[in-house]
Formats: structure tokens, C-alpha cells, sequence
């Protein structure tokens, strides 16, 4: 069994004088911190670097390609654009940021009509000037309005909210909107973790074991939470809702001005369900450095499947590489 001996590739723009790709040595490199998640937060690196690294002179806005891996080997994790570079007394640290961050200062007034939730993802990413990956979501939207006191990335998670589907980023800096895993499939998370651990270099039948891909865990239940059934106001039940709030002690219901059509309200009420069920388990977990693990896959643990909802790769000379996953998962 070979000597593991993991590192990065650092591609700043500009020439090197490498020739290539800085590795962590050649970029005086002392501590690396790659963080991807599928919530609200842009994904972001931080690297620490030691005095006099050939990248503590990045200029803010620069384009850095993030690696790692294998000596090797190495696969590209994120593009960031360099967000600044601060000096210290022992070095230099530089944070950079995904493109998606462009989106939060990014405000547009639209109106669509009889467009696919696809469409309006794509238009507003070309506001943002923000490269986009795969975007899938069938549902269409009969009227929709993107109101411009609020930010394009804000709108974005609106919608996925909408129609079931979460935001991320990848290697190459695109933008990507897909369903969530289980969200509409039968069997919950269970079915879509059938290509579970794709990504760890594990099959889909096998899982993350106890000493040996799984370095430490913990995993457990959640109160469980009712999620708000959604109503559309064009709706009859709506109108008297509008006319009399207090005209009631059912259960309660939101009125989306977005779900204009009933079958929009089913699939909505349907998405927050899913989103509840996965909230009643949460875990956390660390495993052995995989440059391959995204934020938004499914993986399998302790007898669970588990949606991740942020992974952070750290790479240093204390604890080698290893990834730190925050979980989620049906009961």
C-alpha cells in the first residue's frame, strides 16, 4: 500500500514561474480551507500561506483555480476570485471567493409569463455575469415577477425553494440548479443514494465504515418539524383567507403570490414536506481527504442515507487532507 501524500494545485492567474500549477510546497502553502455548501453562504477558500509565497501578491478579482489530491494526481475543487490577500507578522492570508457572490449585488426588476423555472435561473445568472452549469427543473411558471429591491441570489434560492431544487457551485466555477436528491423520487433519500458514494471511491452498495473511511461521526434525530402547506391566491379557499385572517383555527397556510396555479402550490407544499422529513436527522461527520465530495450529493452512514449540505476540505501539515461533512437525512 502506497504512502499517501496529499497536496494542492494552486493556479493563479498570470504565469508561473513553475511552468504550471503552483503545489502546496512550491506556494509556501501552510494551511488550505475549501468550504462548499448548498445554503445561502457563497463557497469560499482561504489559504494561509508562509512569508514570501509566490501568492501573496494575487490582486483582488485575480481568477484562482483550486486543486487537490495525490502528489500525483490532483482534481480541481473550486474557482474563486481572489477577494484580498492580508499580511501578517507570519505570513500572508488570501481569501477568494466562488463567482455566485457577484449575485448578491446583482438587483433586477423582471416579469415573466408563461416561462420554465430553467429560463429565469439562466436569465438571471446572465445578469451576474455568472457562468451556468446544469440547470434542471421542469416547472414551468405561468407568472412570475423578480422584484429588484432584492438581489439575484436571493431570488435564485426562492425558487429552488419553490420547486425543490438547491444552488451549487462547481469546479469550474458555474452555477448549477437541480432538484434536491429524493425530492421527488419514491423512497425518500434512500432511492437516490443508490450511486451513494460515487464520489469517495466507494460502490453504491457499500457505505462510509466505522475505522476505516469514516475517521469520526456524530449523527442523531431531530424534533420533527410541520412544514406550512402552501396556497395559491388565485384559489377560491385563498380569497377567503385575504378577506378573513382570523377567520379560523385551522392549520396554517402560506399564500405565495409565486405558486399562481394550483398544481404550483401541490408541488410546493410537496417540496417543504421533503425539506421537513430530511430536518428530523442531522450528522456530522469527517473523513479522509476526497477532492471529489460536493456539497448537494448523497452519502451513506451508519445505516442512514444523508443528503451533505456543506463540505469543507482542509488541507494542512497537522491532519494531512480530510473532509469535514455536515448531514442531513430522512428518519
Amino acid at each position: 500500500m502506497a504512502l499517501s501524500r496529499p497536496t494542492a494545485s494552486l493556479q493563479l492567474d498570470g504565469a508561473s514561474p513553475f511552468g504550471g500549477p503552483l503545489d502546496a510546497a512550491q506556494a509556501a502553502l501552510l494551511r488550505l480551507t475549501v468550504v462548499l455548501s448548498v445554503d445561502e453562504a457563497h463557497d469560499w477558500v482561504e489559504l494561509q500561506l508562509w512569508r514570501d509565497s509566490l501568492l501573496a501578491e494575487a490582486s483582488p478579482g485575480a481568477k484562482l483555480v483550486v486543486g487537490l489530491g495525490e502528489a500525483d494526481s490532483t482534481e480541481d475543487v473550486l474557482t474563486v476570485e481572489v477577494a484580498g490577500c492580508d499580511v501578517s507578522a507570519w505570513g500572508a492570508v488570501l481569501t477568494g471567493y466562488a463567482p455566485s457572490r457577484r449575485l448578491s449585488s446583482t438587483f433586477v426588476g423582471r416579469a415573466y409569463v408563461d416561462s420554465s423555472v430553467a429560463d429565469v435561473v439562466s436569465d438571471l445568472l446572465g445578469e451576474g455575469g455568472v457562468d451556468a452549469g446544469t440547470l434542471d427543473s421542469g416547472l414551468n411558471l405561468p407568472s412570475f415577477h423578480v422584484d429588484p429591491r432584492r438581489s439575484a441570489w436571493a431570488t435564485l434560492h426562492d425558487l429552488a425553494r419553490l420547486s425543490g431544487c438547491q444552488i451549487s457551485t462547481g469546479a469550474d466555477g458555474s452555477l448549477s440548479f437541480t432538484p434536491v436528491p429524493g425530492a421527488s423520487a419514491g423512497g425518500g433519500l434512500g432511492a437516490a443514494a443508490a450511486s451513494v458514494a460515487s464520489a469517495v471511491g466507494l460502490g453504491g452498495t457499500d457505505e462510509l465504515r466505522e475505522g476505516a473511511e469514516l475517521l469520526s461521526f456524530r449523527i442523531g434525530p431531530r424534533q420533527p418539524i410541520t412544514a406550512v402547506a402552501v396556497q395559491s391566491p388565485i384559489a377560491v379557499p385563498a380569497g377567503l383567507l385575504l378577506a378573513e385572517p382570523d377567520s379560523g383555527s385551522g392549520a396554517p397556510v402560506d399564500v405565495l403570490p409565486s405558486a399562481r396555479t394550483p398544481e404550483l402550490a401541490d408541488a410546493a407544499t410537496s417540496t417543504r414536506d421533503a425539506a421537513a422529513r430530511r430536518r428530523t436527522r442531522r450528522g456530522r461527520i469527517s473523513v479522509p481527504g476526497r477532492p471529489g465530495l460536493r456539497a448537494g450529493s448523497t452519502v451513506t452512514a451508519r445505516d442512514g442515507d444523508f443528503r451533505v449540505l456543506e463540505v469543507r476540505h482542509v488541507l494542512d501539515s497537522v491532519t494531512g487532507y480530510r473532509c469535514d461533512l455536515l448531514l442531513e437525512g430522512d428518519q
